[in-house]
């Protein structure tokens, strides 16, 4: 039987009770990326290095062994949420929502959310799959904060999962190492570093929350103060893609769905993640800052009653000393010691990454009692940006 709560006129509270995650196989070590996603053109990248020297990451997962996909990205996910139930002592009958977030799920439709359910079992629920890049798994957790909020249910599960090995082997590379020097004029964000850098920059993982309108009984918990989630697109063009040969310049012909076939648009180098590196180290940070204001201004965001711990998603260390300065412009003081990210063992996950921050950090003994915490999702895709408030509470 599934839990749902009687609608109330009132809003209740909501807390995260227990928060797992899953990472495939051992760690990948900087060295041994090349032997898992393999070598483009039987030959050492030559961007390797400097972009592994950049982002700062040591060490990462991939849902890869012996040069062979061994999860489905749903897979990910489900193991994560199974972990946060596990922790929880609950079964997924008791969970009456669900709400997951993914770049990429491994099927265009149906939704994830509902492959995720299936792969998971249980009883009838209500689902909801989030898309985006990286704040699609703040979205998902703002969806499922909002029904336990609302009384629309007693408890709920938000997750986000990536699977970005599938997309970053060499075997997708070829073709586009071949032909990008031969497209003479092409849009910045089109050019092959805008593709190659990526895969040394992401990784697979998932994570997941357990939410209900009361305290663990047996252990801390973080009462959700509040979400929010923010668009920024109307300011700021396409930084992150995949489906199109200039997302600048959207139109028919220029699409993956809209030329003749799937082939033609891998021909034409559509089927590659792409990032516009200039666009990202020129808006990203100053958009944040605007957002981060905008809710201190709407009393949100209190710098005066400050912050123990800040959680912040960042996809590469480059970005680590510019976001302690752009903290520090939008008027909060949280010393760098109070910062955690687990970027550089981790990987860059995407979605999965606050929710990565929180299980090893709330497992681990990191909070105690009465901490504040500010979290914070940027995304580059076009500009969303999502600031999250907890407080640490103790058993009920």
């Amino acid at each position: 039987m599934t839990s749902r709560a009687p609608t109330s006129p009132s809003l209740n509270p909501v807390y995260i009770t227990s928060v797992g995650g899953y990472l495939p196989h051992a760690p990948v070590s900087n060295d041994d990326m090349e032997s898992v996603l393999g070598q483009v053109g039987d030959a050492p990248s030559r961007l390797r290095r400097v972009v592994l020297k950049a982002n700062g990451i040591t060490s990462r997962h991939y849902a890869r062994r012996d040069g062979v996909q061994t999860h489905l990205n749903e897979e990910l996910a489900a193991n994560a949420i199974q972990d946060a139930l596990d922790r929880r002592g609950m079964h997924i009958n008791e969970i009456g929502m669900l709400a997951v977030g993914t770049t990429m799920p491994d099927l265009l439709m149906p939704g994830f959310a509902s492959m995720v359910h299936g792969r998971l079992g249980g009883a009838p629920m209500e689902v909801l799959s989030t898309s985006g890049v990286c704040a699609s798994g703040a979205a998902a957790m703002k969806a499922a904060y909002t029904s336990v909020l609302a009384g629309q249910h007693e408890r709920a599960v938000a997750a986000a999962s990536e699977l970005p090995s599938t997309m970053m082997k060499a075997e997708r590379f070829a073709r586009e190492s071949e032909i990008a020097g031969s497209r003479g004029e092409v849009a910045t964000a089109y050019q092959y570093f805008n593709a190659d850098f990526l895969r040394w920059m992401l990784s697979d993982g998932a994570g997941a929350v357990v939410m209900e309108n009361r305290p663990n009984p047996d252990a801390l918990s973080l009462r959700v103060d509040w979400i929010e989630l923010t668009s920024y697109a109307h300011e700021h063009p396409t930084c992150m893609f995949l489906g199109s040969s200039d997302p600048r310049d959207l139109a028919v012909g220029k699409t993956w769905l809209s030329v003749d076939n799937a082939s033609a648009a891998d021909e034409a180098g559509m089927m590659v993640i792409r990032q516009d590196t200039d666009l990202l180290a020129r808006a990203l940070l100053p958009a944040g800052v605007e957002e981060c204001k905008r809710l201190i201004k709407a009393g949100r965001i209190d710098p005066e009653l400050g912050y123990d711990w800040f959680l912040p998603h960042i996809s590469s260390m480059y970005f680590y000393p510019k976001l302690v300065e752009a903290v520090a412009e939008a008027g909060l003081d949280i010393p760098e010691d109070r910062w955690f990210t687990n970027l550089t063992t981790k990987g860059n996950t995407g979605s999965a990454s606050m929710f990565l921050m929180l299980e090893e950090a709330l497992n681990g003994g990191m909070f105690e009692p009465g901490d504040r915490i500010l979290a914070f999702v940027p995304e580059s895709g076009r500009f969303i940006f999502s600031f999250l408030q907890f407080t640490v509470v103790e058993p009920a």
